[in-house]
């Protein structure tokens, strides 16, 4: 299994391959209550902040391979993404600008996993609490104005 554990895929794949967090987990975690689905997430966003660099980058592109795989539908994976952002949103300025800027980099070399994702972030900020929002949204611009550069 994969750094999650129970988010492991195919024996013998790897996290780019079929995504730590593949798209059953995915299903799985939008059908959980909200408040168990955040702490789960939450408890895996922190790992992520535990690796190195190169490992985070490639475990986010495994992750959200996940999220945005054609067997979770719009409703499961909005709910998924969503309790990302608010976690993210909720964390210490340090460690969400690591979260932000990692899935930016991580992503560049997948363009097509990043505007999928940016659409639905996008899309989902109203359902995230206005001060997780606010948080989320000035490092995501800070965040992309330095990736610009």
């Amino acid at each position: 299994m994969g750094l999650f554990g129970m988010f492991g895929g195919n024996k013998g794949a790897t996290a780019v391959q079929e995504g730590e967090m593949g798209p059953g987990m995915v299903n799985m975690l939008a059908g959980m209550p909200g408040m168990m689905r955040k702490q789960m997430m939450k408890g895996r966003i922190n790992q992520l902040l535990t690796l190195p660099e190169a490992r985070r980058r490639e475990t986010i592109i495994g992750m959200f391979s996940g999220f945005h795989h054609p067997k979770v539908n719009e409703k499961n994976r909005s709910k998924v993404i969503a309790t990302r952002v608010e976690i993210v949103g909720e964390l210490a300025e340090d460690k969400r600008r690591t979260i932000i800027t990692s899935r930016i980099e991580a992503l560049k070399d997948r363009p097509e996993l990043d505007e999928a994702d940016r659409k639905v972030q996008g899309s989902v900020l109203d359902k995230v609490g206005d001060k997780a929002r606010r948080a989320f949204l000035a490092t995501w611009d800070e965040a992309n104005k330095g990736s610009q550069n």
